[in-house]
């Protein structure tokens, strides 16, 4: 992917890059217009359906990962309490 570049120290990513991690994080706070809104713009950049669709499910499984183990963490919080 070329083009423009986000940087934040220590690295670079292009736009693309940069909207699909975005689009990932509106899919899992589920925010419908933000999704649109990124979508539009990797679709544009030549990113295909199944593309964006592979981004929203890896997004979801880390999701659902994150929140499995914060509940893991709770419940053995409080069978040592």
């Amino acid at each position: 992917m070329t083009g423009v570049q986000t940087c934040a120290l220590p690295i670079c990513i292009d736009k693309t890059t940069f909207e699909l991690y975005s689009l990932a994080v509106s899919a899992i706070n589920g925010c419908g217009s933000c999704m649109a809104a990124h979508d539009r713009v990797v679709r544009t950049a030549g990113v295909s359906v199944e593309g964006v669709q592979s981004t929203i499910r890896i997004a979801a499984v880390i999701h659902g990962t994150a929140v499995a183990l914060e509940a893991g963490a709770t419940v053995a919080a409080q069978r040592a309490a």
